[in-house]
């Protein structure tokens, strides 16, 4: 009696459903599966990596010219025609590259009003020699080697009162221009011997006369710049 209620209450399903739940729950589980698989594929395929490396530090060399002063030893009463004055100038290479330098000058006049009336830079001659002793008598030997001359690469004239500085050794033109001067490693040095002279020939009017003498060195790399 028991039996017949429990079946009337939840009777026994048929084979043919219990068959058929079975398969349902089955492809479920398959699909299930199927998809978990896909996703762990599609997941794998956007993995990434990187890695940095370090180049180091990228720095740039330096071109630095630097000079003494130029100092001329004029004679207590002043000079006189005929007389010459000589000073060292040493041009040193203080930075990391190469460089090519050139020399210009510039002279003005500085005679007040109580002194005379000819322009001083009219007569005095500016050269610069290469020498290894930087006295008048080493510039007057033969064979002194003249770098530049007021001018004149190749004599010697009268200073130039130009607004603007005037070759004098080489050229500021950038690349290799003729005569100009090169210290090709740096803590090189060299020392100039430059040479004011007042000719013999210098009027009356010149006395007690000055004028101020200015020379401007310019430098450029040589790497990779002929």
């Amino acid at each position: 009696m028991d039996e017949l209620l429990q079946e009337m209450i939840d009777p026994i399903p048929p084979r043919h459903d219990v068959a058929r739940r079975r398969r349902l729950v089955t492809t479920v589980t398959i699909l299930t599966l199927a998809g978990t698989g896909i996703a762990a594929m599609a997941t794998a395929a956007v993995f990434t990596d990187n890695s940095t490396v370090n180049g180091g530090e990228i720095t740039t060399g330096t071109v630095d010219l630097t000079t003494d002063e130029l100092t001329f030893t004029v004679p207590s009463a002043g000079m006189a025609p005929g007389d010459t004055l000589v000073a060292p100038l040493t041009v040193s290479n203080t930075g990391t590259l190469a460089y090519r330098y050139s020399v210009r000058y510039s002279a003005n006049d500085t005679t007040d009003a109580d002194g005379g009336t000819a322009a001083l830079t009219d007569w005095l001659q500016l050269r610069v020699y290469a020498v290894d002793s930087c006295t008048k008598a080493a510039t007057d030997a033969v064979g002194a080697e003249l770098i530049g001359a007021a001018g004149s690469q190749v004599g010697s004239g009268a200073l130039s009162t130009a607004d603007e500085p005037a070759a004098l050794v080489g050229d500021v033109a950038t690349g290799q221009q003729p005569g100009d001067r090169v210290l090709i490693a740096a803590d090189a040095s060299e020392v100039l011997c430059v040479r004011v002279d007042l000719p013999i020939d210098t009027p009356n009017e010149a006395q007690d006369t000055s004028a101020d003498l200015t020379l401007r060195l310019d430098a450029e790399q040589t790497t990779n710049n002929p």
